[in-house]
This record gives structure tokens, C-alpha cells and sequence, in this order.
């Protein structure tokens, strides 16, 4: 039971994912683009916290400081030629998440090493206990 591979779905595009127990450590999404995403919405939210606390707060007022005093010393010539109106740029939050790995059952390797896998997953987790885990020992019920 130990050498199975877990299907699971990613956390952040819900694409279906195989993982051998090779490469198994408890994943949660589907490849490391997916991994990364989450990472930097994670730390926008982390640093959206921060300044709204009394310590973030005064830093950044600090900062915005420090950044209009640098702006008063700067001396700028006249302004660039308008840009054209048609010049747009494309959106980076509107573009799907393309996954690496198939939505269907057929799925038959690995999404992390592309090792082929046996076409049987496993749903859980592997749990693996130390040598002094009660878990490991059996149970013996009283007398």
C-alpha cells in the first residue's frame, strides 16, 4: 500500500493530479506554477494585514515620507509625447491557469517526475510514524 500514487485535485486551478509516493510530501497543488501563485497571493494578503496594524501603519507612513521628500528634489523636464489610445495592455488577472496534467481518468503518470503510475490511486495521504509512535504498536485491549 505504501508505493500507490494519490489522485487528488489542485487547491487553486481544481485540475485533477496524480502523484507518485515517491514524490508524495503532502502536495496540495498540481505543479509549482500553481504552487507559486498561491505563494505570492499569499503574501499580498500577509503584507495587505501588516499595514493595516498600528506598526505597519507608521512604517508605511514613514516610507510615503521619506518618498515625497525625494520627490521634491527631483527636477523634471517636460512630459513625454501622449501614448496612443489604442496601446493596451493585456490583463494578467483574466488569463485562465492552464494546468500540466489531463482532467480525465486517463491520467497514467506522474505530474511532478512523469514517471508512469498503475492506473489504481490512492485518496489519503502516507503517514509515516516513528519508531516510538504508539500507533505502530499494536492494540491490546484489558483484561
Amino acid at each position: 500500500m505504501k508505493h500507490t500514487p494519490r489522485l487528488y485535485y489542485c487547491v487553486l486551478c481544481h485540475a485533477q493530479a496524480v502523484i507518485c509516493s515517491h514524490c508524495d510530501r503532502g502536495q496540495i497543488y498540481c505543479s509549482k506554477k500553481c504552487a507559486t501563485v498561491a505563494r505570492v497571493q499569499s503574501c499580498r494578503e500577509a503584507e495587505k494585514r501588516y499595514q493595516l496594524s498600528p506598526k505597519g501603519k507608521i512604517k508605511h507612513a514613514l516610507r510615503q515620507k521619506r518618498y515625497r521628500m525625494r520627490q521634491k528634489e527631483k527636477v523634471t523636464d517636460h512630459s513625454s509625447i501622449t501614448p496612443a489610445q489604442d496601446a493596451l495592455l493585456e490583463s494578467v488577472k483574466n488569463k485562465p491557469i492552464k494546468a500540466d496534467v489531463s482532467r480525465d481518468f486517463g491520467i497514467k503518470q506522474c505530474c511532478f517526475c512523469k514517471k508512469p503510475v498503475p492506473s489504481w490511486f490512492r485518496n489519503g495521504f502516507l503517514r509515516y510514524y516513528s519508531a516510538r509512535s504508539p500507533l505502530k504498536q499494536p492494540y491490546l485491549r484489558p483484561p
